[in-house]
């Protein structure tokens, strides 16, 4: 399946770290001009009302001694014929007017430009703006507002130091921010490739696995989740390197099982052809065992594919399992018996342990444990089945007496073609699937099987069940 080509996480990587410091630059500026407003201009506004009000009285006492704002008006229009003239004549020595008045009412000469005279009615006298656009105070003379002096809005003046200030300020602040947001760039791409190594390691590994190659490992450095990952990828190649080695058995044991019955068949088939051997009911008996001993073969291969896929049905019902345990142990007193053997069944509880399950896969399971007992205890001996009930568990034990099996068969007598070469493995012995099969059965039911050494100097196998009420 064709991959449509794309960035690759180091590119991505990179670009969610650049992304995010121009998004923190941003942030920030924006944070910088609202503490400006906030800050600056609020501090200019109320030292600005504070003047106004000194600016009010000066202008009052000036008011009472004219009595008209003319003397202000006639001040206002000298200064602007003043600047007008000292523009148009740069290179002339203008000397600036006689303001006695005006310059009585300013605080400083920071106020000059930006200083609003209003009448009573709130008509402009000095100034072009408008009252509403204005900071302003009444000039009251005898109780009376006759008129009010005003400040253009600070915002307004441009050409003011503290404004042209922070406005470098704001300047230099982005400057320096795209100075280190390409030092920031400048390492964060390195630091992209680093933090993507493993996962390009990984997708390495993982093309190997794709191909075949299951001794795939990848090194794991770190505690971090790609480490965690790193273990997680390491496992898999693990168990599919284990698994392909157990498909590689399965074949070859199957192989092996099948070849030795139809070698028989064909040796048999071959010597009545030849002559050899007469075909009497003896030599077609012999042939008939033969083949149900392939068909029972393909029977428990087939169980065994069926559990593998997950389409081995099991119908479940609520059922007594120590019913279902007693029917087992009487249908097998009687081929006990014939061996020498004696079968017990120890079960001390007189309410039935109920559970969920399929009834006759579970008579399947107990009769294959009871018949692997059969086949490999010498006689005298016997098997002896106890069933409990404990957390929530029905536990059954199956313990029969010598011969015992070693440690390192105990823990594979449910591996598949799996026999154990010792006096336990007779001329009776069966296929090397009763097991198998029983630990499928028992994982179809989510229980547990494991095997133990029976005190009975045997092999002792332990089923656990989990229960859903008791009766």
């Amino acid at each position: 399946m064709a991959v449509t080509k794309g960035l690759k996480i180091r590119h991505k990587l990179f670009a969610v770290f650049v992304l995010s410091n121009i998004l923190l630059i941003v942030s920030m500026w924006q944070v910088f001009q609202w503490s400006f407003d906030r800050g600056f201009v609020s501090y200019a506004t109320e030292r600005d009302r504070d003047f106004l009000e000194q600016m009010a009285n000066r202008t009052a006492n000036l008011y009472i001694y004219y009595d008209d704002w003319y003397f202000l008006v006639q001040e206002s229009r000298m200064e602007r014929e003043w600047y007008k003239a000292k523009v148009e004549n740069l290179r002339d020595l203008v000397p600036p007017p006689s303001t006695p008045n005006l310059d009585l009412i300013y605080p400083s000469q920071y106020y000059r430009q930006r200083f609003l005279l209003f009448d009573a009615k709130e008509n402009p006298i000095i100034g072009k703006t408008r009252f509403t656009d204005a900071e302003t105070h009444a000039v009251t003379v005898n109780k009376k507002v006759v008129g009010y002096v005003g400040l253009r809005s600070i915002r307004e003046l441009v050409q003011d130091q503290t404004l042209r200030f922070v406005r470098q300020q704001g300047e230099a602040f982005l400057l320096i921010s795209a100075f280190m947001l390409a030092i920031a760039a400048l390492l964060t791409w390195p630091l992209a490739q680093w933090l993507s190594r493993p996962i390009i390691s990984m997708q390495k590994a993982t093309k190997k696995l794709a191909a075949g190659k299951f001794d795939t490992r990848i090194s794991v450095k770190g505690a971090d989740e790609l480490a965690s990952l790193s273990c997680d990828f390491n496992n898999l190649a693990c168990t599919l390197e284990h698994t392909r080695e157990a498909r590689k058995r399965w074949v070859a044991d199957t192989a092996h099982e099948l070849r030795t019955p139809v070698a028989i068949l064909r040796g048999e088939i071959e010597a009545m052809q030849d002559g050899i051997i007469k075909m009497t009911p003896e030599s077609l008996s012999s042939l008939h065992q033969e083949t149900l001993h392939i068909a029972r073969l393909i029977d428990d291969l087939n169980q065994l594919s069926m559990h593998d896929v997950g389409s081995l049905s099991y119908e479940m019902e609520d059922i007594s399992i120590n019913e279902i345990i007693e029917q087992t142990v009487q249908s097998m007193t009687l081929p006990f018996n014939e061996a020498g053997l004696e079968l017990e069944f120890e079960y001390s509880q007189k309410s039935p342990i109920v559970m969920n399950g399929d009834s006759d896969r579970l008579h399947q399971l107990f009769s294959n444990l009871m018949n692997n007992s059969l086949k490999y205890t010498n006689a005298p001996g016997g098997l002896t089945v106890k069933l409990a009930k404990k957390n929530k568990k029905a536990i059954i034990l199956f313990e029969d007496t010598a011969p015992g099996v070693s440690d390192e068969d105990k823990n594979r007598i449910f591996e598949q073609f799996f026999r154990i070469e010792n006096s336990r493995n007779r001329a009776t012995g069966g296929r090397g699937l009763g097991l198998a099969i029983c630990a499928s059965i028992v994982d179809g039911h989510q229980g547990t099987i494991s095997a133990y050494h029976s005190p009975d100097g045997g092999l002792g196998i332990k089923v656990e069940f989990p229960l859903n009420y008791s009766r």
